[in-house]
C-alpha cells in the first residue's frame, strides 16, 4: 500500500468522505494505524469521532478493523478488476461478508430532528458510534452520488484508497507515478516474455 508521502495533498476526498478515506488508508505496506485499542481510540479522538478520554477494547479495535477492510472492499469494486501482479492481494475475499454482518450490530436510525434529517448511530457505546457514524458516511456519499470517485488502486498489492477528481471518473491508480507504472512494467515484461517463445 502507498504511503502519504506518495499522495499530493490535493488528492484527498472531500469531507466527509475524506474520513473514510482516511480511515481505510491507516493500513499500509509498512504499518497499521490501528494496531492496539489505544491507536484507535487516539485515531477517533483526533478526528473528533469520540470525545476526549474515550477508550476502545480489543472486541471493538477488531470491529474497527472489519469496517475498515469492508469498507476497502466496497470502494475497490468502483474501481475496475485489478491488474495483474505476483504479489498477494491486499483485499480479504470475505470482508464485504463481514462487514454485512457486523453492521447489524451498528445499526443507524433516521434523525428527523436535525435539519436536514441524516443517518445517525444508534448504539450509545462511544466507539460503536463512530464506527456506525462512518458506515453513515457511506450511505451519505451514495445519496449524494460521490460514492463512486472514491477507489481502491487496482494494483493488488496497494489497496490504497483515493479519491477519483478526474472529469471522467476513470483513473485507476492511487498514483501513476508507484502502481501505475509498476502494472505498465509487468505488462511490458510479460510481452517481451511472450514474443520470445
Amino acid at each position: 500500500m502507498a504511503s502519504d508521502a506518495a499522495r499530493p495533498d490535493d488528492d484527498a476526498a472531500p469531507a466527509p468522505l475524506d474520513r473514510i478515506e482516511a480511515f481505510v488508508n491507516t493500513r499500509r505496506d509498512d504499518g497499521d494505524d490501528l494496531g492496539t485499542p489505544a491507536q484507535l481510540a487516539g485515531w477517533l479522538r483526533t478526528r473528533a469521532l469520540v470525545a476526549a478520554g474515550t477508550t476502545a477494547t480489543a472486541g471493538q479495535l477488531e470491529r474497527a478493523r472489519v469496517v475498515r477492510e469492508g469498507i476497502r472492499a466496497l470502494i475497490a469494486e468502483n474501481n475496475a478488476e485489478p491488474v495483474s501482479s505476483p504479489r498477494p492481494d491486499g483485499l480479504d475475499p470475505a470482508a464485504r461478508r463481514v462487514l454485512a454482518e457486523l453492521s447489524r450490530e451498528l445499526p443507524l436510525v433516521l434523525d428527523v430532528t436535525i435539519d436536514p434529517p441524516r443517518l445517525v448511530p444508534a448504539t450509545r457505546t462511544p466507539v460503536d458510534a463512530a464506527l456506525a457514524g462512518l458506515l453513515a458516511v457511506v450511505a451519505e456519499a451514495v445519496a449524494a452520488g460521490t460514492w463512486h470517485r472514491l477507489k481502491a488502486c487496482r494494483e493488488p498489492s496497494c489497496r490504497w484508497a483515493y479519491y477519483d477528481h478526474s472529469r471522467n471518473r476513470r483513473r485507476t491508480w492511487c498514483s501513476m507515478e508507484l502502481c501505475g507504472n509498476r502494472a505498465k512494467a509487468r505488462a511490458a515484461h510479460h510481452r517481451r516474455t511472450a514474443s520470445r517463445s
